[in-house]
């Protein structure tokens, strides 16, 4: 099942170098490339766009490339490919496993390229694997946390009724009786300090600090994601700062909009070239673009020659007449 998109949202996926498809809609027919289409498609009602699913092959059989973090929405059903299962969650940065199992490339956002990815690396290593079963959410019971045993201390309350001053006084002080004791040490064990505490080793803290600040400055998500090779060593919980902070750079980098002072794109810049020698320019610079995206981006190259090079016939022949 393909996710339909808007005309607007088609348009930036086009320029980050995704392959954008297009039908008219309510069309039976399945969506075609944008070549099939006017340029001014995206201007017009009527047509609805998809983005073209990028496959790969491994061991004979064909998916979908796996997710990426940038990619995955917060609280999105995406699918994990466990090695026995598949389990079906919704997407949760600050969950070390789901994190890492996007950020590995083991999740698919459906079932069936899920499936198909498991089947792949079982074929890799001579393994057929018939059947995989789907579950949802990882059915962890969570973790009690270890500690020792504190003595379990009764407070018994003595009534006394006699009125002399001294018995209601002793009364009022309650007894303490030890019905229970295990494990217990000297007091000075709950004074040490916590050993392996991110805060206890200076080294950690400066490393930390310093990728905090790269997350910060990042201006594209391959640039925040690019931190995870210093901490291959880490704990979950020395982690976790530095998960939070490249999840909500990498929200920033998603919801930043393009500056009403920044130039038009360049398809929209090939479409409007005035003359041969800017377009000659732009041309240039379409060689510098993704690989992806520059067969597109030469149609309209192609395309603003022609239309220079041809142009309306009820023009002044003194117009298309060489000087002498």
């Amino acid at each position: 099942m393909k996710n339909i998109l808007t005309a607007q949202e088609a348009f930036s996926a086009l320029q980050k170098g995704k392959t954008v498809l297009c039908r008219p809609i309510g069309d039976m027919l399945d969506f075609s490339d944008l070549d099939q289409f006017p340029a001014s498609v995206f201007g017009k009602p009527g047509f609805e766009f998809c983005i073209k699913a990028e496959l790969m092959d491994l061991a004979g059989i064909q998916f979908t490339k796996p997710l990426v973090p940038h990619e995955v929405e917060d609280d999105q059903e995406i699918f994990i490919v466990m090695p026995t299962r598949i389990v079906k969650v919704k997407y949760n940065p600050e969950n070390c496993e789901i994190f890492y199992s996007v950020m590995n490339g083991f999740a698919q956002a459906d079932a069936e390229n899920a499936v198909l990815q498991l089947k792949a690396l079982g074929a890799t290593f001579g393994q057929a694997i018939d059947y995989v079963e789907v579950e949802d959410g990882f059915n962890e019971k969570p973790k009690k946390q270890r500690g020792k045993k504190e003595p379990q201390v009764k407070t018994v309350q003595t009534v006394v009724t006699e009125k002399t001053s001294e018995v209601i006084a002793e009364a009022k002080q309650p007894t303490i009786v030890i019905t229970e004791q295990t494990n217990v040490t000297t007091s000075e064990d709950a004074l040490a300090p916590v050993a392996n505490e991110p805060k206890a080793d200076p080294e950690y803290q400066k490393t930390l600090d310093t990728l905090l600040q790269r997350v910060k400055e990042s201006k594209t998500p391959a640039e925040v994601n690019a931190v995870y090779r210093y901490t291959r060593t880490w704990s979950d919980k020395q982690m976790d700062p530095l998960l939070k902070a490249t999840h909500k750079r990498l929200t920033e980098l998603a919801d930043e909009k393009p500056v009403e002072s920044e130039p038009p794109s360049l398809m929209v810049q090939i479409q409007n070239a005035p003359d041969l020698t800017t377009l000659d320019a732009l041309e240039i610079d379409v060689a510098a673009r993704d690989p992806q995206i520059q067969p597109r981006l030469m149609d309209f190259v192609k395309k603003r020659r022609f239309e220079l090079e041809n142009p309306p016939s009820n023009e002044p022949d003194c117009l298309l007449e060489e000087p002498f």
